[in-house]
């Protein structure tokens, strides 16, 4: 089983398809807010950058996807941004169900060097108040949803990111 996980992060067609989910999720965002005029929050933007930061790195793990360095960086990468995408959905959570005090205020609230609300507005603009989240699936809220489909993918990257730690470890050993 352990060598199955293994094996996927090898497959050029698991990353495309990992880029393709985060692709998918940017859409569904785009939607809610273009057809169905829900307008993003500041952490909802952020969430959406630290996606797009995911969908990159994926994209960069398809073409380096049989050389194992680059591969351990593309899933180091990738991690990295999804585990940012939960903990910012997990702080929205918070500032929804009231259990977390948020000074979330208009804006996007990017650092200076990186102003992705200025460059890009039709995607990073934040016109939304936080702690209002959209019934989305199943009863869940956008912020319920978005720690769903983003905790499974992480818990496998995870997985993953380990499987290659011990290989590493074990081809070092010998």
């Amino acid at each position: 089983m352990l060598n199955r996980i293994y094996g996927v992060c090898g497959n050029r067609l698991y990353w495309i398809a990992g880029a393709s989910y985060l692709l998918l999720m940017e859409a569904i965002a785009l939607f809610w807010q273009y057809a169905l005029e829900y307008y993003p929050c500041a952490l909802c933007v952020q969430i959406r950058a630290w996606v797009y930061g995911a969908m990159f790195s994926a994209i960069f793990g398809a073409f380096v996807s049989d050389k194992f360095w680059l591969r351990w960086s593309a899933l180091t990468l990738t991690l990295f941004f999804m585990g940012g995408a939960l903990y910012t959905s997990w702080y929205s959570y918070g500032v929804e169900m009231g259990t977390v005090i948020s000074s979330c205020s208009m804006g996007a609230g990017f650092p200076e060097f990186m102003m992705l609300d200025e460059w890009i507005p039709v995607l990073f603009r934040a016109d939304g108040f936080c702690g209002q989240s959209p019934e989305m699936w199943f009863g869940l809220s956008m912020n319920q949803t978005l720690l769903v489909t983003l905790g499974v993918p992480t818990l496998v990257l995870a997985a993953q990111w380990v499987l290659l730690l011990t290989r590493m470890a074990a081809t070092s050993a010998d």
